[in-house]
């Protein structure tokens, strides 16, 4: 780049520091798509008449071999600046620079480098959205084994009511079903091809940015122009979603963690997914459950950076704005499918101790609330005075050492009498009734409820919408792979005329 507007080269510092970093970090799948990128221009700029077919002949054919060497073959010399002009470094040693100069005609590093991040953007969403949607099967699996199997509910961390693992299982499936839903939602944004865009201004060339972008798979052109090269905001929205993601599974695991604790002794996880302790021989640890939540911070730190570096920055082209600003977060949305996989096989080993829960649920007056509710239905009480009295009973049971199991219909009728002033007139196989967890849970039928009957309902219409993500996931995939079909026959027929006969003009646009 140095000799026409600079009349020397860079400094050391921002060869070590800038461009080296830019070109080494550069991976396999960042070369397959300045490949196609590289591609579908140069078939645009052929069908357009703006390149002359016996030069998009020859640059067609250096494109195939470039694509054939891999990144590999690319030089790394930090002179070049960034992984784009590397490309056509290499573009020019084959074709010559005359012709390698040309494929730039009518963009500009800006829009080429909106676009690849788009590409780039596009491929994190496939694989997180994968993962997430193995996850959410993975709850809904564990959510249906266990619809029956009753545990306590907490509230603060204390004792609240009865409620089954298949409940717990389905509403966390539940929230990851939202965080999905931002991840399709931003797709919408994502989806736009910024190339053509130029600079910022757009181009005097007659180009049409509708044949690039379906070329490259996209649904659309992005514009403004200057919108199209100055905002990273897919990136940070997609950045965005895997946050609130990662706090979902950090909430989700925090459960297991305190679950598996010596104290609570609620959950079993098998050792495949534990560690032990260098001195201390009887110790499993949960270092599945910790990684992921650490992984949660890395995210969050990553969306805060992101968005920081971008906070300062004029609404235009900025190095930290759309490429250093960004590190962190390309970073981040790789961990993610990983982090989700680590998250399903926990889900799947993990393992409620299931007769020592509900035996729990028996003596912790989880059910208060039931009894509570059973005052007012049967005894006819307004429910604030049943929540009186049932509340001076479990603390009269509890200064007794009392369990809720062991309670019997004249304890109650000693609390309430004082209370009330008349007796409730209730037996013993009502209050056993309303303190048995188990009906306490089979009575909570109302939508969203505990009870295994709308558990299992829950469970089939979230596999409803898993499925039809799913669909929608595999058709965007079907598109790309499609585009990249067309791609790679368009470029074939400008390097070799012969080979097919020619294919429609408005083919590849989407």
């Amino acid at each position: 780049m140095s000799g026409g507007r600079l009349s020397e080269g860079p400094i050391e510092e921002i060869r070590s520091l800038i461009y080296a970093p830019s070109i080494a970090g550069a991976g396999d799948a960042d070369f397959r798509d300045m490949c196609a990128l590289n591609q579908a221009h140069l078939v645009m700029l052929a069908e357009t008449g703006i390149l002359a077919p016996e030069m998009a002949q020859e640059i067609a054919a250096a494109l195939q071999k470039i694509a054939a060497e891999g990144r590999t073959a690319l030089p790394t010399d930090p002179d070049l600046e960034d992984p784009y002009l590397a490309f056509e470094a290499r573009l020019a040693e084959i074709a010559g620079a005359d012709l390698a100069g040309r494929i730039h005609i009518a963009r500009s590093r800006n829009d080429i480098g909106a676009t690849l991040h788009r590409m780039q953007a596009r491929r994190h969403w496939l694989a997180i959205t994968a993962a997430l949607d193995e996850a959410r099967a993975a709850l809904l699996d564990k959510a249906e084994a266990h619809l029956e199997t009753i545990v306590p509910g907490y509230t603060h961390l204390q004792p609240a009511q009865p409620i089954t693992f298949g409940y717990q299982m389905v509403s966390l499936a539940t929230a990851l079903e939202r965080d999905a839903a931002r991840f399709n939602d931003a797709y919408a944004r994502i989806d736009a091809c910024s190339l053509g865009a130029a600079a910022l201004g757009g181009t005097s060339f007659a180009i049409d940015r509708e044949l690039t972008a379906g070329l490259l798979g996209f649904s659309r052109v992005a514009t403004s122009c200057l919108d199209a090269v100055a905002s990273r905001d897919f990136a940070m929205e997609l950045l965005f979603a895997a946050t609130t993601l990662s706090i979902t599974w950090s909430r989700a695991v925090q459960d297991l963690y305190v679950g598996f604790t010596d104290e609570f002794g609620a959950i079993m996880l098998p050792d495949r997914i534990a560690g032990t302790s260098s001195i201390m021989p009887q110790k499993k640890n949960p270092i599945a459950l910790e990684y992921l939540r650490a992984e949660a911070a890395r995210t969050i730190g990553a969306l805060t950076s992101t968005l920081a570096a971008a906070r300062g920055t004029n609404f235009s082209i900025s190095l930290d704005a759309i490429r250093e600003g960004l590190d962190d977060l390309w970073l981040a949305l790789a961990r993610v499918p990983g982090d989700l996989a680590l998250f399903a096989r926990i889900v799947e080993s993990a393992a409620p101790r299931v007769e020592l829960l509900e035996k729990r649920c028996s003596a912790n007056f989880s059910t208060a609330t039931d009894l509570a509710d059973g005052l007012v239905r049967d005894a006819g009480l307004p429910f604030r005075q049943a929540h009186h009295v049932v509340g001076a009973m479990v603390r009269a049971a509890l200064a007794q050492g009392l369990g809720a199991n062991e309670i019997d219909a004249a304890f109650v009728e000693r609390i309430a009498e004082p209370i009330l002033g008349h007796k409730l007139g209730i037996d013993d196989s009502f209050v056993r009734a309303c303190l048995d967890p188990r009906q306490a849970v089979m009575a909570r039928r109302t939508v969203g409820g505990t009870a295994p009957s709308e558990v299992a309902r829950m469970v089939t219409e979230a596999r409803l919408v898993l499925a039809r993500d799913v669909a929608a996931r595999a058709e965007r995939a079907s598109r790309l792979d499609g585009a990249a079909e067309a791609l790679a026959a368009r470029l074939q027929l400008l390097a070799d005329p012969s080979s097919f006969a020619a294919p429609s003009r408005r083919a590849g646009r989407p």
